[in-house]
């Protein structure tokens, strides 16, 4: 199976992507709920509008509405950190 996330951008030099599949589509409340209170920017690509959520430069977090996956760009460095801070995140949408 194909993943949604196309020509991946790193958001810095180094970073690494993970995607992780949901157990739903991805709506707009998760997205109010990953976001909590940082900004959100968008990429228009062939897949359709990426939502991308930076969290506090630990994680950043790629979602496309209807999508039962998201992807996930985290430092390698930082990767039991990350880890454990987006599984608390993941929760979030239960």
């Amino acid at each position: 199976m194909e993943s949604s996330f196309q020509d991946p951008v790193p958001p810095y030099e180094g970073w690494i992507p993970r995607i992780y599949r949901l157990s739903r589509p991805v709506s707009e409340r998760d997205i109010h709920a990953l976001l909590g209170n940082e900004e959100l920017y968008t990429r228009d690509t062939p897949s359709g509008q990426v939502i991308i959520i930076h969290k506090y430069g630990l994680l950043e977090i790629h979602c496309i509405i209807g999508s039962q996956e998201i992807e996930v760009w985290y430092d390698p460095a930082k990767e039991s950190y990350s880890s454990e801070y987006l599984d608390a995140l993941l929760a979030t949408l239960s």
